[in-house]
């Protein structure tokens, strides 16, 4: 039982909240890998703050002194319920506490931007394709919508904020996810997990549109004591180049590899609890570009098992 409560943190952590910018076990009530039993329901939040101060052109660093800092801190709600033992659904929502941009602008001095509010709410559907015989291997396919619910052309004092501090992206996009599920081992207590999503994105009203992105996750867990597990990740971002009338912006395309260790707690009755540390180990940015320098989130998951429990069989029987 923890156990699964602890691949499904994994999965909408790898899925969720990276997609916005978990401990060694599957989820109660998780039929297959990447989608929940009939009539289960699944709660998962979460809380991430992103820190960035240095700007890269390729994969090194370069002194440039437009902005000094740019930090976020957003937390994120998803619901998931299993429709049937293979097809669940799913809705993201999310809120930035804020987005804020610290500015070093020769002669004007220090100077602060701040965002705020609700982000694009994005809904999915899952449908597990295969899961063997002797529970070796699992592979479930997802597609969903992102809806956009959130501003993306705040103003102060009648002055509109950058583009990277708008919580919303005023776009529709498509989402497709893979993800996999291997247990390698003969006792099978040890899993493997692989998911990869793809995010195309539509032009909003200003004309802007936002590059293809293609995340890839493997990840772990490993027992450390009792209850308490270490998580291993690492995940490969690539991103094309942004659109402006459809004309590309070359210092938008990137390609990122980080480093994800985190620790899961199950606290029983279904419910655990992860914290994370996001560090890259290799970015590459065409043009200049401000680089990811590191990020922390906590996490919550929990399982509410709303379906009929079958009834004992009676041993008379």
């Amino acid at each position: 039982m923890r156990y699964i409560v602890l691949l499904l943190s994994f999965l909408f952590y790898n899925v969720t909240v990276f997609a916005q910018c978990t401990s060694g076990c599957c989820a109660p009530g998780t039929a297959n890998f990447g989608v929940l039993e009939k009539g289960d329901l699944l709660l998962f939040s979460f809380f991430k703050r992103d820190y960035s101060d240095k700007y890269y052109s390729g994969d090194k660093p370069v002194a440039f002194s437009y902005l000094n800092n740019d930090f976020s801190d957003y937390s994120g709600l998803s619901l998931s319920y299993g429709i049937t033992d293979r097809f669940t659904v799913q809705a993201s929502f999310g809120y930035y506490i804020n987005k804020i941009e610290n500015f070093n602008i020769p002669v004007i001095g220090q100077q602060q931007l701040v965002g705020s509010g609700f982000s694009d709410m994005e809904l999915y559907a899952k449908y597990n394709i295969f899961h063997s015989k002797n529970d070796v291997l699992s592979l479930t396919l997802s597609g969903g919508v992102k809806l956009p619910t959130g501003p993306y052309k705040l103003s102060v004092d009648n002055v509109e904020l950058t583009r990277d501090i708008q919580p919303g992206t005023g776009a529709y996009s498509g989402m497709f996810t893979f993800y996999a599920m291997l247990k390698p081992f003969k006792n099978k207590k040890k899993s493997i997990m692989f998911n990869s999503r793809t995010d195309y994105n539509g032009v909003n009203p200003q004309g802007y549109q936002y590059g293809v992105t293609n995340t890839n996750t493997l990840s772990s867990a490993f027992k450390l004591y009792k209850d308490i597990s270490f998580i291993a990740m690492v995940r490969n971002e690539n991103k094309d180049c942004d659109k402006v009338n459809g004309v590309g912006l070359f210092s938008s395309c990137s390609s990122r590899v980080f480093v994800t260790p985190g620790v899961g707690v199950y606290l029983g009755h279904d419910l655990n609890f992860s914290v994370y540390g996001d560090f890259p180990v290799y970015q590459y940015y065409s043009g200049i570009q401000l680089a990811a320098k590191y990020a922390f989130s906590i996490a919550v998951t929990k399982v509410f098992e709303l379906h009929e429990k079958p009834l004992p069989t009676s041993p008379f029987n």
